[in-house]
């Protein structure tokens, strides 16, 4: 009897503490829409993406098909209809994150829900909910060079929100007994008090984004983008730089005061990716991984090129072709031709230095795949004479990996980072 008494008051003061959770997928069902919420106006009949709004009490959306007042639809829950002055019905709806990425205003080209979906999975980030014994554990920090429009950003936070602690509710209010009398003895406003609380929830964190961007102007942006989803619901976990990255990890370096490496996982979305390979290979932790999405597939070349040149501590997981339909995998790799001893075009083959990988084509793969394998085959061994007059040291491979897909642009470089190499002793 005591434990059913005592049972409304511990829930109470877990609530007061911040230690509820709110499943997020459902808030929208759990009370009406309000000002400064963003939503997604559907017509009734159409399956298409529809119209993103932020609803504000004073504004209206005015189109061919009538004008709308955001007072109409504040109040609504999800899934209403609400009705233009020309008699044109929309249902409302909460966007999902993959619609909002779609749908937000952009200064630069987002990495889309499909691909943003596929680097988070490749990153395999497994994370286990905020509890207080994982406080001496080091926490889970991702570096991402190059924010962009936010979208991947709101992906990553969205992956690793689990790790974080409940945020606390705001300082007492005015109203609140004793609050505001506590917090004027102590010379402290409101702000400053829930600015307080905010510095010791964030030291508390076990998972946090660090996005960095040269520009000012898309920082800002994607700053923006990130708390305009749900309230915000995944901003507290991302920290927003404007700079250089290499100056970023130096900056981090020395304000850590040490130079173990810090972070779990690193992106790299910006050109020349391959300048900044030696600076951030410091900084990972061993078996961490390492992502450069690029564009054009000679760029990831060149960060194989120069992990093989400097020998930094990565090991290429695979690289693969990010698109619209499927995902092929890429055969990316430095090589060193030797001279062919006998001409014939069968034994020509040996003259990479390296086998290569046998593709075992799948019982649903017709003739034409392994047709075109031969015939990449046969192609290389045209090549390789040529490149043993022409090329004394290493020369680089990138091509499709015939009848490899992955089901699912640019293209995006995995490596992982191996145990250093130990010093010989002396």
């Amino acid at each position: 009897m005591r434990q059913a008494l005592l049972l409304p008051q511990l829930q109470l003061q877990a609530y007061r503490q911040g230690a509820l959770r709110q499943f997020t997928t459902c808030s929208a069902r759990l009370r009406a829409f309000e000002a400064g919420d963003v939503v997604l106006l559907r017509e009734k009949k159409s399956v298409q993406d529809g119209l993103l709004v932020k609803l504000d009490q004073s504004k209206e959306i005015s189109n061919h098909r009538g004008k709308l007042s955001h007072s109409e639809i504040i109040g609504k829950s999800v899934r209403q209809i609400v009705q233009s002055s020309k008699g044109s019905e929309y249902r409302v709806l909460e966007p999902t994150l993959a619609e909002y990425v779609r749908l937000t205003p952009r200064l630069v080209t987002p990495i889309y829900p499909s691909d943003a979906n596929l680097i988070v999975s490749l990153l395999d980030i497994h994370v286990d909910t905020f509890s207080s014994s994982h406080d001496h554990s080091p926490p889970l920090e991702i570096l991402e060079a190059g924010t962009g429009h936010g979208a991947l950003t709101l992906h990553l936070s969205r992956a690793i929100h689990a790790a974080n602690p409940p945020l606390a509710h705001s300082p007492p209010s005015p109203n609140d007994e004793y609050g505001a009398e506590d917090a004027a003895y102590l010379g402290e406003s409101v702000a400053d008090l829930h600015e307080t609380g905010m510095e010791s929830w964030k030291a508390n964190r076990r998972a946090v984004v660090h996005t960095v961007d040269i520009s000012a102007k898309h920082s800002k942006h994607a700053r923006k983008i990130v708390q305009g989803f749900r309230n915000g619901i995944y901003a507290r976990n991302i920290e927003f730089h404007v700079g250089d990255v290499a100056a970023w990890i130096d900056s981090q370096k020395a304000e850590r005061e040490t130079e173990e490496p810090f972070l779990s996982h690193i992106f790299l979305d910006m050109p020349s990716a391959d300048h900044y390979l030696e600076k951030v290979a410091s900084v990972l932790r061993v078996n961490g991984m390492l992502a450069v999405f690029n564009p054009s597939i000679t760029q990831i070349g060149d960060c194989v090129e120069k992990i093989r040149e400097q020998r930094l501590p990565f090991l290429l997981d695979q690289v693969i072709e990010l698109g619209a339909g499927n995902i092929r995998q890429w055969d990316v790799r430095a090589v060193k031709p030797r001279n062919p001893t006998p001409p014939p075009k069968k034994k020509a083959a040996a003259a990479l230095e390296e086998d290569e990988p046998k593709v075992v084509p799948s019982t649903t793969i017709v003739g034409a795949a392994i047709d075109a394998q031969h015939g990449q085959e046969e192609r290389d061994s045209d090549l390789a004479e040529d490149l043993a007059k022409k090329h004394e040291g290493y020369v680089m491979v990138c091509r499709p990996q015939t009848g490899v897909m992955v089901v699912g642009g640019g293209f995006l470089g995995i490596w992982r980072k191996m145990q250093p190499a130990q010093e010989p002793r002396v």
